[in-house]
């Protein structure tokens, strides 16, 4: 089963995305925030990261290049 990382600020978008990707069979983790993002990616290597770019706290930019020094 392939692993999805959703990282997302708005609640919303987590949810939905979360539920049509289960629902598609793949096994998913969300977080509201880069910080919390990259732990789920060093945690669970996901296959996939969906990852929204304005964020407060750490924009995604930042958070994709810290994830990719993992």
């Amino acid at each position: 089963m392939k692993t999805i990382l959703i990282i997302d600020d708005e609640a919303d978008i987590r949810d939905i995305l979360s539920y049509n990707l289960k629902k598609e069979g793949f096994n998913v983790h969300a977080a509201e925030n880069g910080p919390l993002g990259i732990k789920l990616a060093e945690l669970h290597k996901p296959d996939l990261i969906l990852l929204d770019v304005m964020m407060p706290e750490m924009d995604g930019i930042e958070a994709c290049e810290k994830i990719r020094k993992v």
